[in-house]
């Protein structure tokens, strides 16, 4: 059972999340004073100093209260169309690797799950971890057998804090966004809210990892790890060890660049397949997510966060793509309706230049501030908000490994065969029976794609 803290110590958790959100406020406020009539270079210095005064207050939150936090943090230093720089600067320390947690902690974990100790479930357990995450820590080690794998194991305290910081996060970016509108980022605590409890369950990440693994086994060179039956609670999850380099490692970026263009048609096609074809996808596929395996092969790691796509949404999407990839305008607009996109113009170009916001290259928050301005959107449907978080991480990781194609006209053989698979009817895709998700325009604030 997941540990729950006593009441003092939640009280002084939300406390210290008041207080944070409060003080940001009233720097927010004291700047806002402080810029009326300076000239545009002395009120821009003024801003970049409090949102980096700001920036490293929220990375001392995370860095202390850890957990949920940090997973925003990584989520928010990720997201230069968003956020100021000061913030992307401060939030992306949080991606290094965290503190391990004593390895007491997690062998206490282990036994309570299988009720066995580590010594009779392994022949070696190494103490030390190979990865240290915001939710859980992995370790090395072998079965009674002689098979070598790897333990994820869930903090202790994690499942128990969730709901609380949920609340307490919902709560500081509420407050400075009805006070503040020009800083409302409470998309990302909604974000945030739907993801983190489907990460939490270890036995829905094993059954989709299988999932997943049996939809790929058909695309070459592509490989998911097997779950390891019987080691699999809603806390512990052991899978097989691969052995592989971490993809865009600074020692190996050299060597992964040279066949670059190889391991991003892989990496692509793998999204392909599962977005389009398949309809269930990894959604998280940065670059900690992906081993690049010996002779090129590419293995994809970490399903805790695995989206099932309804029917309608996977064919509306695949429309979008092959539109936007051929420049059909007639094809986009078809697709824009069918996914239940709704903005105030919608106008061939105005939709387009929200496509480019969606899936397009760009180049930090002003942009998107600009585009929103001119033509606001009152519902994207949620789906479609994540797949275009998903693209624009394989378009980083495309782009670092000087791939000559965007992921977008990589999906687009794909699409075009997809849709030509369909049969032919006046009525457009089917109805599905999954009820479509969307984003109304009070959570969508600043920026659709990243809610």
């Amino acid at each position: 059972m997941a540990n729950r803290l006593a009441f003092p110590r939640r009280m002084g958790r939300t406390a210290r999340v008041a207080f944070t959100g409060v003080r940001i406020y009233a720097r927010y406020r004291r700047t806002e004073r402080r810029v009326r009539g300076r000239e545009s270079d002395a009120a821009e210095a003024t801003w970049l100093a409090a949102h980096q005064r700001s920036a490293e207050e929220l990375y001392r939150l995370a860095t202390r209260l850890r957990g949920l936090y940090v997973k925003v943090g990584q989520f928010a230093g990720t997201r230069s169309d968003i956020m100021p720089a000061p913030y992307v600067a401060s939030l992306s320390r949080l991606q290094d690797r965290m503190p391990p947690r004593p390895v007491s902690q997690v062998r206490k974990t282990i036994q309570q799950e299988f009720r066995r100790p580590t010594g009779e479930l392994f022949s070696r357990f190494d103490e030390t971890p190979i990865a240290t995450a915001s939710l859980a820590q992995v370790h090395r080690a072998a079965l009674r057998s002689g098979e070598e794998v790897v333990v994820k194991v869930q903090h202790p305290e994690v499942a128990g804090l969730v709901p609380l910081d949920i609340r307490n996060l919902q709560m500081m970016l509420g407050f400075v966004a009805r006070r503040q509108p020009g800083f409302d980022y409470r998309a990302i605590a909604a974000e945030v809210s739907r993801q983190v409890p489907l990460e939490l369950d270890f036995v829905r990440e094993a059954e989709m990892t299988a999932r997943v693994a049996t939809n790929l086994a058909a695309c070459p060179g592509v490989v998911v790890p097997r779950i390891i039956a019987g080691f699999v609670t809603r806390r512990v999850l052991v899978l097989e060890y691969l052995e592989g380099e971490r993809l865009l490692a600074p020692e190996h970026l050299d060597v992964q660049r040279a066949q670059g263009a190889e391991l991003a048609e892989r990496i692509t096609s793998a999204y392909a397949r599962q977005i389009l074809v398949d309809g269930l996808f990894q959604a998280d596929p940065h670059p900690g997510n992906i081993l690049v395996l010996p002779g090129g092969r590419i293995a994809l790691l970490d399903f805790g966060l695995t989206k099932e796509l309804p029917a309608a949404t996977r064919l509306g999407f695949a429309r979008l793509v092959a539109g936007a990839a051929n420049r059909d305008i007639a094809l986009i607009q078809s697709a824009w309706e069918e996914l239940g996109v709704r903005s105030r113009d919608e106008r061939p170009a105005a939709r387009l230049e929200l496509l480019h916001l969606l899936f397009g290259a760009r180049d930090g928050a002003a942009p998107v501030r600009a585009t929103l301005s001119r033509n606001p959107v009152d519902a994207v449907p949620s789906d479609l908000v994540l797949l275009g978080r998903v693209i624009g991480l394989l378009r980083g990781v495309c782009a670092s490994l000087g791939s000559p194609l965007t992921p977008m006209e990589m999906l687009r053989p794909v699409a075009e065969r997809v849709i030509s698979e369909q049969p032919r009817s006046g009525g457009g895709v089917a109805a599905d029976a999954h009820p479509r998700s969307t984003i109304a325009r009070g959570d969508l604030h600043e920026d659709p794609a990243h809610a």
